[in-house]
């Protein structure tokens, strides 16, 4: 099916009204602190569902009326029982016990509606891809190793779900079950892992999963989509709005069932880009900034090149798949055809997000166009990035994980490729800035360096040599927070569809500065002076920008919607890249590694120039910043200039983080609400 938008619609409008949901399911990890109906956050004094014989109950409801809508659900789809038959979830990968109890509620709501299960491909109106997912029909491109073990997964999961159902009847449970007995529970649990999508809370946080109306999940995919969504409750959707959108003319039956008005919380579909009349509306199924690259698939006559060119041994045909093909294929079962998939050549934002700086000129021959280095590089480097994550977020080790992260994005690499005449050569590469993984690196250094400065300051916030030593954790935090919302700006400019990640970017730049700008340990800098304290109020102005005006009055519909988010983005470009190289400078002083390397962080124009065999990125931007040594007067007007600098970019950084907000989520997003309040708090 497609989705066609039936009038011509600018950028940053609601598309639909509040789409119900067919059914959700919370994750495991928040059914003891969410609604199990409205997947609000729970009261002190919970409610239980009705007659539980059972105190230890697993799920809990914020109100009485939630409790008399959702737990008769509870019970007759045998989600009850299927707690009590597995308590702990039963995978950590996919299909997840969230997806298995979602496919209980599923059957029941289908069979509440009197839908047919006589095809399990389509059920409802939805696709399964059932036949595909539990590999019953041949797969003559893909042959992952991983498919057989996911494909077992589904059936071992259906099979549970079939277990409790029998159990809710009061059936045998110990009988062996024939795969005929449990193919509907199959067929469903893949039209969960083919239509479902995260929900997620105001702020960002996923709290389970859910399949939503036909009017949402007819909607098809894009790497470079037109619209975006949002989730909303009863009480925040705003005003009922009337479908912009309808369904394409097609030979398919979309018979099916509707969503429950009960259940919370529901989805709006928003333009992200000016949509014409009768243009298809497409959102996305993955990351954006994924890129292509390298997995071994099957053999090719289309490998002949490769293998011409020597990159890998004669004995292995590989062929060039983008990673976010690998990922759709794997999640939902299709190739994506769209304009950004089928760019030859591939387009700017793409060759970005995998270019490799060669630094030997005798290899950059080989790996011209569209850089075929062999997938082991890809491999090694991803190995790299995941061992310093799992240093941060599993061994809670986050100066462990930036040392090996500055060393990832530094070094030269090694790697050994085959020539056509059978000789080995060593070829030296190095990440280029806008690489996929250095975008990841970026986002996990200014995450590290801030858990870093909070550990030094719980040490002891009062010893001169641990504020000294936050303070530059807290610098790093804000120099690799502005990197990486630069570096995605500069992508967004020719993939405008970036704007959902984008806006976080920028808020998150915008946080990191103003906590380097609230740091105590600013009067410490000249000796015997007293900094004086900045106040918003004589920042708040901006000669260059309107961008809190365009938050105080957000959209007007009396202008030209695209012309004005043209402005505005064009305004706040010019601001930032004017501003900072009057701070970059002083933030990366004493950070050394891989931001001394960094030009600026805005204007990436720097890289234009860069070539394979470039060794270096070249010296960082000068700054007029005050050394230990000046002193007086001057050494305080100098650290004070700084202060405000940083103070006006942090700004300009919330603003506009929250005005691109507004864009992708409407007027009342929770990035808008929060630059709200901080703003308020610091007037």
């Amino acid at each position: 099916m497609e989705v066609r938008a039936k009038e011509e619609i600018p950028i940053g409008q609601d598309l639909t009204p509040p789409i119900p949901p067919l059914s959700l399911s919370l994750h495991h990890s928040t059914l003891l602190s969410h609604c199990s109906s409205c997947f609000s956050p729970l009261p002190s004094s919970p409610f239980s569902p009705t007659n539980n014989p059972s105190p230890n109950h697993f799920i809990r409801y914020c109100s009485l009326q939630c409790s008399s809508l959702d737990s008769p659900l509870h019970f007759s789809s045998s989600e009850f029982h299927f707690f009590h038959l597995f308590p702990q979830p039963l995978y950590t990968t996919s299909p997840t016990s969230t997806d298995l109890r979602l496919s209980l509620r599923l059957i029941h709501r289908f069979q509440e509606a009197n839908v047919s299960f006589s095809s399990l491909e389509r059920i409802g109106g939805l696709v399964t891809n059932f036949k595909k997912l539990t590999l019953l029909e041949e797969q003559q491109y893909y042959n992952d190793d991983d498919e057989g073990e996911i494909s077992g997964r589904i059936l071992e999961g259906a099979k549970a779900t079939a277990v409790a159902r029998r159990m809710r009847d009061g059936l045998d449970t110990n009988v062996e079950l024939s795969a005929a007995e449990y193919a509907v529970e199959a067929a469903v649990l893949c039209l969960v892992l083919t239509n479902s999508v995260e929900v997620h809370d105001k702020d960002g946080r996923s709290l389970g999963v859910g399949v939503y109306d036909l009017a949402f999940s007819y909607i098809n995919h894009s790497c470079s989509p037109n619209a975006s969504y949002r989730f909303c409750t009863a009480f925040d959707c705003g005003g009922e709005l009337e479908f912009r959108i309808c369904p394409a003319a097609s030979g398919t039956d979309a018979a099916g069932t509707e969503g429950s008005e009960a259940c919370g919380p529901r989805i709006v579909l928003r333009s992200i880009k000016a949509i014409q009349k009768s243009e298809e509306v497409l959102i996305t199924y993955t990351d954006l900034l994924q890129p292509k690259d390298l997995v071994k698939l099957f053999r090719s006559f289309m490998s002949l090149e490769i293998l011409w060119r020597g990159d890998v041994d004669s004995s292995e045909f590989i062929f060039l798949v983008v990673m976010r093909q690998s990922e759709l294929w794997s999640k939902y079962r299709f190739s994506c055809c769209c304009k950004r998939c089928k760019a030859m050549p591939t387009s700017y934002i793409d060759h970005c997000l995998q270019e490799i700086l060669f630094l030997n000129l005798g290899c950059s021959s080989m790996a011209s166009g569209d850089h075929f280095y062999g997938d082991r590089v890809m491999e090694r480097l991803a190995d790299c990035l995941d061992d310093a994550i799992n240093d941060f977020l599993s061994f809670s080790n986050p100066k462990c994980c930036c040392e090996k992260l500055e060393i990832l994005l530094t070094q030269d690499h090694v790697d050994v490729v085959l020539t056509p005449n059978g000789e080995n050569l060593h070829r030296l590469f190095r990440l280029h800035p806008l690489h996929h993984v250095s975008l990841q690196a970026y986002m996990t250094l200014a995450s590290a360096y801030k858990v870093s400065e909070s550990d030094l300051l719980a040490l002891d916030s009062e010893c001169d040599k641990h504020q000294n030593d936050a303070f530059r954790m807290s610098r790093k935090s804000a120099a690799y927070s502005l990197l990486l919302a630069g570096a995605t700006h500069h992508l967004f400019e020719s993939e405008s569809s970036l704007v959902v990640p984008l806006s976080n970017f920028w808020m998150t730049a915008g946080e990191t500065l103003l906590s380097l700008v609230k740091s105590s340990i600013w009067n410490s800098f000249p000796k015997g002076r007293h900094i004086e304290e900045i106040s918003f109020s004589s920042c708040q102005s901006c000669g260059k920008c309107t961008l809190l005006d365009r938050i105080r009055v957000t959209f007007t519909n009396s202008r030209d919607r695209n012309a004005e988010f043209a402005e505005v983005t064009s305004q706040f470009l010019n601001c930032v890249t004017d501003i900072t190289p009057k701070i970059w400078g002083f933030i990366i002083e004493e950070g050394g590694g891989y931001l001394k390397e960094v030009v600026d962080p805005i204007n990436l124009r720097w890289l234009e120039s860069r070539t394979s065999s470039v060794t270096h990125f070249g010296t960082h931007a000068t700054s007029g910043n005050a050394k230990e040594t000046d002193s007086g007067f001057k050494a305080v007007q100098h650290h004070r200039e700084t202060r405000v600098n940083l103070f006006q970019l942090s700004i300009h950084c919330l603003l506009y983080g929250a005005f691109l907000s507004t864009i992708c989520f409407g007027p009342h997003s929770p990035l808008t609400f929060k630059v709200e309040n901080l703003l308020s708090h610091e007037g």
